[in-house]
């Protein structure tokens, strides 16, 4: 402990840092680019299109690297995993930051699909790592404050995209500059969150992630708390 504070709970703390400022900046990027897009004169019909393809873009490594980022979770400590993901970002903003002086939009979408992966391989060792820093009576309270500081940071990012886009306009160089600091105060955050042993150290990697995820969902089939909440969670996040 370091002046009565339990280890555990400081290292939650950075969590929620690290957690804040990678949301932040995951759409700050985001509707960066969807504004630079969309600054010439298009119908409205095309300026969905290309909402719709960053979108996509953000949202597709989730579906393709998300049970690998399971396994990372369980095979290693979720404090490594974690601290990878924010060095991988670095070099992410490093890699935003020439699509920003270049204006070239191929390297910014490539740089949204980067930090989309980024963020798949985070959330399992972010929401794994809970039950791991907090007692079990505090488990519900850690994960509002986790899902507040996320919905927060998606607001406030966007809001000073439109700033930035506002201020910058096409010349979003600074904005590349703010991101690779917001980087790097990631990545220190990161370095305060505990450091526990990895859960399963002998797990062997499955390719075939749709039969490892039929296999994960088994044991709550007869849960019906465990389902409707599992369900109702699915149903928010589609809505978004």
């Amino acid at each position: 402990m370091i002046e009565g504070v339990p280890t555990g709970l400081r290292g939650f703390w950075s969590l929620i840092v690290t957690q804040f400022q990678g949301a932040f900046s995951d759409n700050v990027l985001k509707n960066l680019v969807v504004f630079m897009m969309i600054g010439g004169s298009l119908s409205l019909a095309e300026e969905h299109k290309i909402g719709e393809q960053v979108a996509a873009l953000f949202s597709l490594p989730f579906i393709l690297f998300s049970m690998a980022g399971g396994y990372l979770a369980d095979r290693l400590s979720k404090r490594t995993v974690m601290i990878g993901v924010k060095i991988f970002e670095v070099f992410v903003m490093l890699f935003v930051l020439v699509g920003f002086i270049t204006r070239q939009m191929g390297l910014l979408k490539c740089g949204i699909f980067l930090m989309g992966t980024h963020s798949a391989f985070f959330g399992p060792s972010k929401y794994s790592s809970l039950p791991e820093l907090l007692p079990e009576k505090r488990l519900s309270w850690g994960n509002g404050i986790l899902e507040l500081g996320t919905f927060m940071a998606i607001i406030l990012g966007t809001v000073l995209a439109g700033w930035l886009s506002q201020k910058l306009g096409q010349e979003q160089v600074g904005s590349g500059v703010v991101l690779i600091a917001l980087a790097f105060a990631g990545l220190i955050a990161s370095l305060g969150i505990t450091k526990v042993p990895a859960a399963n150290p002998g797990k062997k990697f499955r390719f075939n992630f749709i039969g490892d995820l039929i296999d994960r969902l088994k044991p709550i089939r007869g849960d019906r708390p465990l389902v409707l909440a599992l369900a109702g969670n699915i149903y928010f996040t589609f809505l978004g």
